[in-house]
């Protein structure tokens, strides 16, 4: 049996193209000495754009082994957030010096598989074969060559993959034994794949099981009976690696929610062109990666056109709508807008798709798919929808509008409304790299009359203000009267962190900084931080002087 992969469509191979190249910030453009001599260096795990003069070069200087572990274990590696994905893009490929008194040979091979390791899960194989390509010490390294194989089976190139290893003979059958399988199969050396299975079977290692059954029925002539007991056990794997993922494609099976959603970048990708996937998946694989920033908004409109409905579903959305999931929910309703006749039932489904979007995080992404057919014409006097199209513009920076918005609202004291023209102004002169000091503190001069917040999202707008801007004495006193109520628990531990982010930051350090700041953060969103955790982040940025990435958080913290 010959397996052959099904057809990938041209946008889905644009998409995979585009987000590990293009995306990425590449380090293979604007090189300034193309055959310009490497630097030497006793350390492999140096890895890194020699010609990338950057902050982190040095965070290593002096630091043990547990020290540079510690650090690199603490990389939010899914982080949802586009800014942090760049700073660990940024750091992963500069070329961090190390100490020779501290780090011995094993401890430097480690450090190097953890860095290789993070490249891996954050998508960026092409900088893994370019170390590898440059260096002779890596030539041997089998840890990398793995990676590399796995990262060509991620992206359709399994008999590029196949070729590698055939060039590699010596390898440990331990190490790659699965692998090699796998190109055993794709040849059609089924004899040999099978003793390689035996040899795996006898091992008997965790897990192994379920890839030996997949093996064995990728050469069985009953193709599809097996496929549905494979599918059955499937749903028993909490997790898949590279090798089983593009196994699934040969048997035409789909993951699963649960195991999508675990995925590293790398995986993601993969997903997103495998033709196997259902299309339930690669909508919510697409959501993923859009928080990521490593797919942009267009591919979100393509991944919402997949489904196919009937008329009567789009007609009806509105009420269909509420019956099904956020991620089922989204790709209905989006479809629904487009074909929508009549403006006002329009605009009542763009109200629906901007609400359920904030569940998921995916406000700004929907914004950018419906703020151009939104008729302000049809904008009721409901103060929910006055403020949801409001935001929806604001995050478009289309900031004329969102005051425009506002303008129905007849009660300028209202406090909603009052933080919403100040969300407004803050987020206008964050972006513009501006200061209306004057016109933003008139806004602000509104509260004088305001005792108590007890909303996170308007304490955080205030904490943003206080950390960007050094306002008047008299907007100062304004905010010092405020009372912050919150039913946030602090405990002796999250105070004591607080007190090592700052000391640390005013000196500059940026290794124990940005740990605290890696380790904050996790793969969380940052509407999701409590106003401790936000105040943290921000004052690690600003000691540090991040003010690229300080900007970033304030922006979407403002939002």
């Amino acid at each position: 049996m010959i397996i052959k992969l099904k057809k990938i469509s041209l946008i889905l191979f644009i998409l995979i193209f585009f987000s590990d190249t293009l995306k990425s910030n590449q380090i293979f453009k604007d090189r300034k000495v193309l055959n310009k001599k490497k630097e030497t260096s006793s350390f492999i795990s140096e890895i890194g754009d020699v010609y990338k003069d950057t902050i982190w070069n040095s965070i290593f200087l002096d630091k043990t082994f547990d020290d540079i572990d510690s650090f690199i274990k603490t990389i939010p590696t899914k982080s949802p957030n586009p800014f942090i994905q760049e700073m660990i893009f940024d750091f992963l490929t500069t070329k961090k010096k190390l100490n020779n008194k501290n780090i011995s040979n094993e401890e430097d091979s480690k450090i190097l598989e953890l860095l290789i390791n993070q490249l891996f899960e954050t998508g960026r194989i092409n900088e893994i074969e370019y170390y590898y390509s440059q260096s002779s010490n890596l030539k041997m390294n089998e840890f990398i060559l793995v990676k590399i194989l796995e990262g060509n089976f991620l992206r359709n190139r399994q008999e590029e993959a196949c070729k590698i290893l055939a060039e590699n003979s010596s390898v440990s059958p331990a190490i790659f034994g699965k692998v090699i399988i796998i190109c055993d199969i794709i040849a059609n050396k089924y004899d040999q794949a099978k003793l390689g299975l035996l040899l795996l079977k006898e091992q008997n290692k965790p897990g192994d099981s379920f890839f030996i059954d997949l093996a064995y029925s990728l050469m069985s002539e009953n193709s599809q009976a097996d496929s549905e007991s494979i599918k059955k056990k499937l749903d028993q794997i909490k997790s898949l690696n590279p090798i089983i993922m593009s196994s699934l494609q040969f048997a035409d099976i789909s993951p699963t929610y649960e195991q999508v959603e675990n995925l590293n970048t790398s995986g993601l990708l993969f997903v997103l062109s495998n033709p196997s996937v259902e299309t339930d998946i690669k909508i919510f694989c697409s959501e993923l990666l859009i928080k990521q920033g490593r797919i942009s908004f267009d591919f979100l409109s393509e991944a919402y056109l997949l489904p196919r409905y009937k008329n009567a579903e789009l007609e009806n959305a509105l009420n269909i709508y509420k019956t099904l999931s956020p991620a089922k929910a989204r790709p209905l309703l989006y479809q629904s807008i487009i074909l929508e006749k009549n403006e006002e039932v329009k605009f009542q489904k763009i109200v629906a798709l901007l609400k359920i979007s904030i569940i998921d995080n995916l406000f700004i992404q929907t914004s950018n798919l419906v703020h151009k057919l939104v008729d302000l014409q049809k904008l009721t006097a409901s103060k929910e929808q006055i403020f949801l199209i409001s935001r929806m513009f604001q995050v478009q920076n289309e900031f004329d509008k969102a005051d425009e918005v506002l303008r129905i609202i007849e009660n300028e004291y209202d406090l909603d409304l009052i933080f919403r023209e100040i969300s407004i102004e803050l987020n206008r002169r964050l972006l513009d790299k501006s200061v209306d000091i004057d016109l933003l503190e008139e806004k602000i001069k509104k509260l004088d009359k305001v005792k108590e917040l007890n909303s996170q999202k308007y304490q955080k707008i205030i904490m943003n203000l206080m950390f960007n801007y050094d306002l008047s004495q008299l907007t100062k006193n304004i905010i010092n009267k405020l009372s912050f109520s919150s039913n946030e628990k602090f405990n002796s531990n999250s105070l004591h962190n607080l007190s090592l982010a700052e000391k640390y930051s005013k000196k500059q350090d940026l290794f124990n900084s940005t740990k605290i700041l890696f380790k904050t953060l996790g793969n969380k969103n940052f509407n999701d931080l409590t106003i401790l955790e936000s105040y943290k982040i921000l004052l690690i940025l600003r000691n540090l002087g991040f003010e690229k990435e300080l900007r970033s958080i304030s922006i979407n913290l403002t939002h």
